[in-house]
């Protein structure tokens, strides 16, 4: 249904002179998930993100933010947005940047104070409430950058890079807090990271960008499901020579051994695997240690995809 949709983009494309950075760009995002949008470095991850935000006018396309066009006040107020690299106002405290950047927003003072001292809470600032900004660490900054994101209580949180300046522990207690936000406060986060890790904990489905567009687009367990059909794990006491017992036999169409020396298998008759198996782990006089479908990260979806793309 059309009002379940917090992000649609059709054809959206962003040229500079003749550099074409997002090219007819397809993305749809439903209300109330926590979608991912990951791509290698260039392409164009950033630009699409400033040109949802409306910081950035497209050359062509269409945007919609709940069903207003981009850049439109409708479609803005929408949008709570933490970039990648925040700059903000050095002299000022963090309390009163809050403040400010709510009463911006519309809110009124009582409340734009009460909202910034419990953001500063939750992300755990309060004891620099009244520092000056321009004394933060990188990593503080960038948790002041989202709980200015979240001032005004915005519908959708838009967030490029949140985590980049934050320390492991720091890290984790972030994700923590921006998983439970869908559900809290009916939230949609939209979120770009190069680490996957971190993205898998945290995100419901995925865009996949190269090159300015649209390589991949879906829930993520349907990605995993995809990738992982009629791919098996095999792992015994002397791998090599499983392997070469079941080389060439019919129901094996693929077969590689990966640096922690565990044997992959692509094979479309998981019954005439398993016998193939246990035939040869008896053959060779192996040890059979673990047999079963592949466990799919994001970074093999990442990775995939991304082989499929250059094939094209």
């Amino acid at each position: 249904m059309a009002n379940e949709v917090m992000i649609e983009t059709k054809g959206l494309t962003k040229k500079f002179g003749k550099l074409l950075a997002v090219d007819s760009l397809d993305v749809k995002v439903q209300k109330g998930v926590i979608h991912g949008f990951v791509g290698p470095n260039g392409a164009g991850k950033s630009t699409t993100i400033k040109l949802l935000v409306g910081a950035l006018r497209r050359t062509s396309g269409n945007g919609f933010i709940k069903g207003y066009p981009i850049g439109s006040v409708d479609a803005r107020r929408a949008i709570g947005y933490s970039p990648e690299r925040p700059s903000f106002y050095k002299d000022w405290t963090a309390f009163d940047y809050l403040v400010h950047m709510a009463a911006l927003s519309g809110i009124k003072t009582d409340e734009a104070e009460r909202r910034s001292q419990d953001l500063l809470d939750w992300l755990e600032l309060s004891d620099f409430a009244k520092a000056k900004v321009g004394g933060f660490s990188a990593g503080m900054k960038q948790r002041l950058s989202i709980a200015q994101a979240m001032s005004h209580k915005p519908e959708l949180l838009v967030l490029d890079e949140p985590t980049a300046n934050l320390d492991p522990e720091g890290r984790m207690s972030l994700l923590q807090k921006l998983k439970s936000l869908p559900q809290e406060q009916g939230v949609t986060i939209f979120i770009s990271s190069h680490i996957l890790s971190e993205l898998e904990f945290l995100i419901d489905s995925v865009t996949l960008i190269n090159k300015g567009r649209t390589v991949a687009e879906d829930s993520v367990k349907v990605m995993k499901e995809e990738i992982a059909l009629n791919r098996y794990v095999l792992n015994t006491s002397n791998n090599k020579a499983v392997m070469k017992a079941l080389q060439g036999h019919a129901a094996i169409q693929r077969m590689e051994l990966d640096n922690d020396g565990s044997i992959h298998i692509s094979s479309p008759d998981m019954g005439q695997l398993q016998s193939a198996v246990m035939e040869a782990v008896t053959k060779t006089g192996s040890l059979l240690k673990y047999f079963g479908e592949e466990q799919v990260k994001l970074e093999d979806i990442y990775r995939s995809t991304m082989d499929q793309g250059k094939d094209k």
